[in-house]
């Protein structure tokens, strides 16, 4: 009876180790690379300010500020702000997590000393299509917008 049990055990254990081997094996024929990080895209806002008499304004504050939505809330992230150059020509660009909309911000913040302007500012709603360059992993691309703006002198009081 023990030789029995012992050949019949022997056999049963062959057998699980056999399909255990080939379940092992099969599993492993999907390769799949984990992915660590957070997606994000390069932006790039290139423009010009200009006054009423279309002549550039240096020295304007340029802020870029990114839409984003979570927790129920809906708000704006704020880029560090960059200014116009002598030419009125500014150029912002930062990485940040992919987003549908950018608000732009042209603020005259030196005073008299180039005359006084009113602040304005532009909405950019952004598509997919914006987004050039998306590798399929975390890097969603780079988007490349253009905006320029024509300052209104402040009115005196």
């Amino acid at each position: 009876m023990k030789k029995i049990s012992a050949s019949i055990l022997k056999s049963v254990n062959c057998l699980l180790t056999g399909i255990l081997m080939l379940l092992g094996f099969s599993s492993c024929d999907q390769v799949s690379t984990d992915m660590y990080g957070t997606p994000h895209a390069n932006f790039t806002i290139k423009g010009k300010v200009v006054n009423e008499e279309n002549m550039p304004i240096p020295d304007i504050e340029i802020t870029c500020l990114v839409g984003h939505q979570g927790d129920n809330k809906s708000g704006f992230d704020t880029i560090p702000p960059v200014s116009t150059s002598p030419t009125g020509t500014f150029t912002c660009q930062f990485e940040e997590f992919p987003t549908d909309k950018l608000r732009i911000i042209a603020t005259d913040i030196d005073g008299t000393r180039n005359g006084s302007y009113e602040k304005d500012s532009t909405d950019l709603a952004l598509s997919s299509d914006d987004y050039k360059g998306n590798k399929g992993d975390w890097f969603n691309g780079s988007v490349e917008k253009e905006i320029n703006f024509n300052l209104k002198r402040k009115e005196k009081r």
